[in-house]
């Protein structure tokens, strides 16, 4: 602790803020210590120019917290069907601690992913779905539309809407839905718009040189052309012949030869490793925006711990999908590590609103407090 050397400053608001590896930060001194049961004794320094005090847990992912977890197992166990409940037993400790931690974490893989894809080689087309769940009841169904590589199976993006209730209803089921929806409307054009994030983001994919041309599969869903027409750039790109629309039906038989066959899998998977997703169960998500943060991490366990394939090739999801190997192994190193932070992070819309908490819960009013830490 004594050697380490903060990398910047803490202000946000401050020039000394945008250092880097290249540009180390000396405009420091140290402002005396604290000491912690957790974690000893714990150095503090100030910036000498805004003043603002900051030490070495600022820089932490454990930052603000009295109990250090190993997020990899916490990580492991989530995506093996493990409730929020079941890891408080494991860990001996409430259930709003282990959420805690999977937003830490989820903010993490945010960051970690970010720096990534800048590094990507593209190598593959792309298929795009919606996974139906729900969260609070089953009045208030979503999608979490999915963003995969037809070759590698890497989830490249996803991104959440709250849906209208439909189906077959009682007359009783009727009137306890308009009577909610009093209180909670689901935007009617919620799927377009979601899925115009997501078109957004399949042009990450897009290269000049390695991928100049790009393939979208879908099923025949009318958001979907609705949606890409509503992104600016995927449509321009669309029009260039550069992004390509391609569908099929959602009822043709679910092969290896259907182009949907990737997001089809990792559909499959999810409904087997989350435990809220599961068909029928008791455990369900109570908060959009914690939905989705779980959501990232499994997401992210999916694309770099699982291998491609159980048998045979042993890569990860990532590295069929470009990534460097060499690259994703150092960064593995310092994930749990190395605070991420919002302001010195690039995200996309999908993972501003994962990061910030922006996304509404049905009959909750407003949008939910969050710390100030989290938008640092």
């Amino acid at each position: 602790m004594s050697k380490f050397k903060p990398p910047f400053c803490s202000n946000s608001l401050c020039s000394e803020h945008w250092h880097d590896r290249s540009n180390p930060f000396t405009a420091y001194e140290s402002w005396g210590s604290y000491s912690t049961k957790v974690f000893g004794k714990v150095n503090r320094f100030r910036c000498s120019t805004c003043g603002k005090t900051f030490s070495v847990q600022t820089f932490r992912v454990d930052c603000w917290l009295k109990r250090v977890y190993d997020y990899d197992d916490l990580t492991e166990r989530l995506s093996s069907c493990s409730s929020i409940r079941a890891l408080g037993r494991a860990y001996k400790v409430a259930g709003k601690s282990i959420q805690n931690r999977i937003g830490r974490a989820a903010r993490q893989v945010l960051a970690f992913d970010s720096l990534l894809s800048s590094s990507r080689i593209p190598v593959e087309d792309l298929a795009a779905d919606g996974f139906e769940s729900f969260c609070v009841s089953q009045f208030h169904p979503n999608n979490i539309h999915l963003l995969v590589g037809r070759i590698s199976q890497f989830a490249y993006e996803c991104d959440h809407v709250t849906l209208r209730r439909k189906g077959a209803m009682t007359a009783c089921q009727k009137k306890k839905r308009a009577k909610l929806e009093l209180q909670f409307h689901p935007d009617p054009k919620g799927t377009e718009k979601s899925f115009s994030r997501i078109a957004l983001a399949s042009l990450s994919v897009l290269s000049d040189e390695a991928r100049p041309f790009l393939e979208l599969w879908t099923d025949e869903k009318l958001d979907y052309p609705r949606g890409i027409a509503g992104s600016a750039c995927a449509s321009a790109m669309q029009k260039q012949g550069r992004l390509v629309h391609m569908t099929i039906s959602s009822r043709a038989s679910r092969t290896l030869k259907n182009p949907l066959f990737s997001v089809n899998y990792l559909d499959r998977e999810i409904r087997k490793d989350l435990h809220e997703h599961v068909r029928e169960t008791v455990c369900f998500g109570r908060n959009v925006n914690a939905q989705m943060e779980r959501m990232t991490l499994y997401l992210f366990f999916h694309n770099f711990r699982k291998c491609h394939r159980s048998r045979g090739d042993s890569r990860s999801h990532a590295v069929v999908a470009g990534l460097d190997s060499a690259e994703i192994r150092k960064g593995l190193r310092d994930i749990w590590q190395k605070r991420a932070w919002h302001s010195r992070t690039s995200l996309t819309e999908c993972g501003e609103d994962t990061w910030l908490g922006l996304r509404k819960t049905p009959l909750r009013d407003g949008f939910e407090r969050r710390p100030a830490y989290i938008s640092a």
